[in-house]
């Protein structure tokens, strides 16, 4: 919850972020709080911004319109989706008042909400999905969200400090929601940030997934493969912009839950990994030898990531060595991931060289079907 000027902008570039990354947010506020009027805010930006009430819809205006053509029905997109397709701007589609929703007007809207799909329409790429509603003590009427929603959300509590409302009232200077550049090597950053959470999960395995057993709770963040990813991909970009380490705690704490999300920020504050590209540049060396094997595993998919941004038959021979030192100082357990993924169909390019001391994979490798 915003107290201050710097919470109130930290919460701004996390919503901001999730737009960037095209990542499903649900901002969780008192009514008149201004969670509406900052995300249409982003129209002076060169968005466009659709805000649907979502009390005034039915199923229909979610999962298509059924018309009938002949022994056939088809599900036509309604109005509203039609505008956003041929929308050229990028584009965000907010949900407001999601809770007062009803559960089938919900799970209508669920295949919008995660796959972009409105009928037979397939919403473009440059489309982002957020939310509004209030908390149920403040709710005048509406519905819990259940475990399957709530999870396809990443949940931010908003409120707007007096500071920042009687200074914009004065002047008439709102706050405008800022949206990163999504990078053009986003799945590259975003890929390295996978890594460190499957480093945290190799730890934690019991926190892949965990629904918690109270309604309140299930109506919020937790952590699931799906959001685990969301968190990836929401450091990626918060990483790649300079955002801060409170815009990146409300990112993960918002995907997978506060008690999760403070224990891998902790975990991974903890790791001090060495640089990939020094790795790729002295395979030989010793700069993983003493790590902790969680460390190691995180510090290899760093150099899968490396080598797939700038892939050469050298650099890959290079990566390869890298993973034989880390099986030889650590574990052969941290290695065999990144090994499998280096020798995979087309990861390979031509004239890389195996180097030896490969054989020691060799196990591992027939076991996954790649020799």
């Amino acid at each position: 919850m915003a107290r201050d000027r710097a919470s109130y902008e930290a919460m701004l570039q996390a919503v901001g972020i999730c737009v960037s990354a095209r990542i499903p947010f649900l901002l969780w506020g008192d009514p008149g709080a201004g969670k509406t009027a900052v995300i249409e805010s982003a129209a002076g930006s060169g968005w466009h911004v659709e805000t649907l009430i979502c009390s005034h819809y039915e199923p229909s205006d979610f999962a298509g319109l059924p018309v009938v053509n002949g022994d056939r029905v088809t599900l036509a997109p309604p109005g509203w989706a039609v505008r956003v397709a041929e929308e050229p701007s990028p584009s965000i589609v907010f949900f407001d008042e999601w809770t007062t929703a009803s559960p089938a007007v919900q799970a209508a809207a669920l295949r919008p909400l995660t796959h972009a799909q409105v009928g037979v329409l397939q919403l473009p790429e440059r489309v982002s999905f957020g939310a509004a509603a209030n908390p149920a003590d403040v709710a005048a009427s509406g519905w819990e969200l259940a475990p399957p929603t709530a999870n396809r959300f990443v949940h931010l509590d908003w409120s707007m400090p007096l500071d920042v409302y009687t200074e914009s009232i004065v002047t008439g200077d709102w706050p405008v929601l800022p949206v990163p550049q999504r990078p053009a090597d986003f799945e590259v950053l975003a890929s390295a940030q996978r890594g460190l959470v499957a480093g945290f999960l190799q730890t934690r395995g019991g926190q892949l997934s965990s629904i918690p057993k109270d309604a309140a709770s299930r109506g919020r963040a937790f952590p699931t493969p799906r959001t685990w990813d969301y968190a990836a991909q929401l450091l990626a970009i918060a990483v790649n912009a300079g955002a801060s380490d409170e815009v990146q705690r409300l990112l993960v704490y918002g995907a997978v839950g506060a008690p999760v999300g403070h224990e891998f920020l902790t975990w991974r504050s903890s790791l001090d990994l060495p640089d990939p590209e020094k790795l790729l540049a002295d395979p030989l060396g010793d700069a993983l030898k003493g790590l902790r094997p969680d460390r190691v595993y995180v510090a290899l998919q760093g150099v899968l990531a490396a080598y797939t941004a700038a892939p050469t038959p050298d650099r890959w021979t290079a990566a390869m060595s890298v993973c034989i030192g880390a099986a030889k100082h650590s574990s052969l357990d941290t290695a065999v991931p990144v090994v499998r993924a280096l020798l995979r169909p087309g990861r390979r390019p031509a004239g890389a060289e195996l180097p030896a001391g490969l054989t020691v994979f060799v196990p591992a490798l027939q076991l996954a079907g790649l020799l």
